[in-house]
């Protein structure tokens, strides 16, 4: 038996828990970076690798990690159960997609039986009998939901994200509907630019400058219906406020030259903070447009979004209408 699950938080509780087998986390923050359609599983191990080693770690030991974690769940699809346990964010539905469509390319090959653990709440914020209860009850992937995740993660990895926008599969759960919805929030607002993310940080700061760590908190953990990222994602998808040619966010303090040098998350009173500029300021109200302003480049799933901040597009940029429920190419 073999239990995938979303870090090593869920590990460490479901080590403690003693659930009989092995178990092995599937970290990657699929929602930032390139997810593009039409690769291999090792050409797809490859490109996750290198964004995540440009931007936090060792490229060749990511891409060494990700083999490792996807030959422990193919030998274990040969024997007897693989165990999903996986939350309701969109970080761990995007997992629950990926680990899905590697265990439909086994075909005849996989013999185990595939069960999941759906939890429409944190795994480590639970007791252990609420967990044991969990996997005492624990169902069987049905046809519909193998069916769902296949029509998911292929619009998601899509070049165009129109089909994820009308993704309404009979089959999906709620918590899939609601992540991907949330990912589609992350696309430009078609009134101002920003992705959800964005937003909610221009929002947390416009009563005054915060620390890194309170602008995090308020931005994310404080708003989000089901948290899906870290600090570090967090930082990662804002930080571009910070340096284009008509920055929204100015930094207060000295500014450490490395983004990833943990003294940006310091908290004492000379830690550096964030502010919002006045350009922040009229793109919050709707005055003006983030991208006409500092352009865009960024990888959501299999969408570029690549423009020049002179407003002019080198791609095509597609925009998020919250109040239809659309996506608009622009």
């Amino acid at each position: 038996m073999l239990h995938v699950t979303n870090g090593s938080i869920a590990l460490s509780r479901l080590h403690d828990l003693g659930v009989p087998g092995q178990i092995v986390p599937w970290d990657d923050v699929l929602h930032e970076g390139p997810v593009p359609a039409g690769l291999s599983e090792a050409e797809l191990r490859h490109v996750r690798a290198a964004f995540l080693g440009s931007n936090w770690d060792d490229a060749a030991s990511i891409e060494r990690g990700l083999l490792a974690r996807d030959e422990r769940l193919l030998a274990a699809a040969t024997g007897d159960e693989v165990v999903l346990w996986f939350e309701h964010d969109l970080y761990d539905q995007l997992h629950v997609l990926q680990v899905l469509d590697q265990l439909t390319q086994m075909g005849s090959s996989r013999t185990a039986r595939v069960t999941a653990i759906l939890a429409n709440d944190y795994l480590a914020a639970q007791a252990d009998e609420q967990l044991q209860a969990w996997f005492d009850t624990r169902r069987e992937v049905t046809e519909g939901q193998w069916q769902a995740a296949a029509a998911a993660w292929s619009a998601f990895r899509a070049p165009e994200p129109t089909l994820l926008a009308s993704f309404d599969h009979a089959g999906a759960w709620p918590s899939l509907r609601n992540a991907l919805r949330r990912h589609l929030q992350q696309f430009p607002a078609v009134d101002t630019g920003l992705s959800r993310s964005e937003r909610q940080t221009l929002i947390a700061l416009a009563d005054g400058a915060l620390s890194l760590r309170a602008a995090f908190r308020a931005a994310d953990y404080d708003v989000e219906e089901a948290i899906f990222m870290g600090d570090l994602g967090w930082w990662y998808h804002i930080r571009t406020l910070i340096t284009g040619p008509r920055p929204l966010l100015a930094v207060v303090g000295e500014a450490p030259a490395d983004f990833n040098d943990p003294e940006w998350w310091r908290d004492d009173d000379t830690a550096p903070s964030l502010v919002l500029t006045d350009d922040g300021a009229r793109v919050l109200a709707g005055e003006a447009d983030r991208i006409a302003l500092n352009g865009l480049d960024r990888w959501l799933g299999g969408v570029h979004l690549v423009a020049r901040a002179d407003g002019s597009a080198s791609g095509a940029i597609w925009r998020w209408d919250e109040g239809r429920g659309a996506v608009y190419l622009t």
